[in-house]
């Protein structure tokens, strides 16, 4: 894997952590309530078994990749994110035309939760960032045609500094309240996790959603460490294959030379699932290194960078997730996130890898997908700081950027063009 810039965010040790800084915590404390938790943890889990079609299966809200909104790379946890900010987004997705071009989830991340749970032992959304609650956020989102999205960490904590209640332990709990306030997707990260083998402790959420008969979508979010491509089919519909990802190119180039490695496992669940290579930086950077809402130093990537990353994500059949504030999107921003060319080769029903062909020397990344009308889309993509050249047989009108490539056409460093 290729070293990040220094230009990123710094990381902690554990890649499998967020990069976020942690608060410090009394280790007595923390030991005391892991062991609590973890002796509870097997009694809450329900037995009931993840068999594909069965009520609460949601299969079939992914038979594509999912789309939708996060509001993590655009607010992080500052005083931003609040319903309000939500409400917006989904408006947003309404009005410009992106709900009908398949933006349908509007996702909340870290942070909407109060740092204490109720006297029930239940998660208690936070009474300034959402006064009305998450149940009427959900109602609000689902008469616009779009569905909710929530996060918890399969931990004793989330991942931000202030460590909200994560749902390790808590599985039954939180999934029934999940589902009795109406959400339809749930990202589950990895912090404060204490060891704790993963395929269990994924595998107990998986049930617990399962159990309450509504159908939510399951997205493990574990960075990839415990190979999740290879047990969590049937178990979640989609899941994370590496760190997460920064408004810079060299985080961009870095996960996709990961996710190309990984490409052949994703496919329609429950057979298979959805390789997630993290949320699309599309919108998102001015390049003035400030620091953004999710504490990243702001590098950003140029409009070729962030047309590459629609693009490559499309090819690799990714969940394409804006990360960036859609009610306040420029209209450059808004065409590339509905490119209708590009997201019918993401959203392609035939749900076929594609074949990978990387040439590290000179860094040109093509890739060729077989679609459902027998077409193939074939994508050619400058990883490194070269430009290369479009290879024998690729010829057309290109889907990125307009121009008709063919054999020898040039393809700028950083830069994407598709035929199909």
């Amino acid at each position: 894997m290729a070293v990040l810039s220094s230009r990123l965010r710094a990381r902690p040790a554990d890649p499998a952590r967020r990069a976020r800084s942690r608060p410090a915590r009394a280790v007595a404390a923390l030991v005391a309530v892991l062991v609590v938790v973890l002796l509870a943890g097997a009694a809450d889990a329900p037995a009931t078994p993840l068999v594909p079609g069965t009520t609460g299966d949601p299969s079939a809200l992914v038979a594509t990749p999912p789309m939708g909104v996060n509001n993590w790379n655009a607010t992080g946890c500052t005083d931003t994110f609040d319903e309000a900010w939500v409400r917006a987004q989904a408006d947003a997705l309404v009005a410009t035309g992106l709900r009908e071009t398949g933006y349908r989830y509007v996702n909340l991340d870290d942070c909407w939760a109060s740092p204490r749970r109720d006297a029930a032992g239940r998660l208690v959304p936070d009474p300034v960032r959402f006064p009305h609650g998450i149940a009427a956020l959900a109602d609000y989102v689902h008469a616009r045609g779009l569905r909710l999205g929530i996060y918890t960490s399969a931990g004793t904590l989330t991942c931000d500094a202030r460590g909200f209640p994560a749902s390790l332990g808590h599985e039954t709990a939180d999934a029934a309240s999940f589902a009795a306030w109406g959400v339809d997707y749930v990202k589950e990260d990895d912090c404060f996790t204490a060891g704790t083998d993963a395929v269990a402790r994924y595998t107990t959420m998986a049930r617990a959603l399962r159990a309450t008969g509504r159908p939510m979508v399951f997205a493990i979010c574990d960075k990839g460490n415990s190979v999740p491509w290879r047990w969590a089919p049937g178990t979640a519909q989609l899941w994370r294959t590496t760190h997460d990802v920064a408004d810079d190119w060299a985080s961009v180039a870095d996960i996709i030379r990961v996710d190309v490695g990984v490409a052949r496992y994703a496919g329609l669940p429950p057979g298979a699932g959805w390789n997630d290579p993290d949320m699309l930086e599309v919108g998102n950077g001015q390049g003035d290194g400030a620091v953004t809402g999710d504490g990243t130093v702001d590098v950003g990537l140029t409009p070729a960078e962030q047309a590459t990353q629609m693009a490559v994500w499309s090819m690799l059949a990714a969940p394409l997730l804006a990360g960036t504030d859609v009610a306040h999107a420029t209209p450059a921003t808004l065409a590339l996130l509905g490119n209708r060319a590009l997201v019918a080769i993401d959203q392609d029903p035939a749900a076929r890898p594609p074949a990978v062909d990387l040439d590290a020397a000179p860094g040109r990344l093509v890739l060729r997908r077989g679609l459902a009308d027998g077409t193939t889309a074939v994508s050619v993509t400058a990883l490194g700081d070269a430009p290369v050249t479009v290879p024998a047989g690729v010829a057309g009108p290109d889907l990125v950027g307009g121009r008709t490539v063919a054999p020898g056409t040039v393809v700028a460093a950083h830069s994407t063009v598709i035929v199909r």
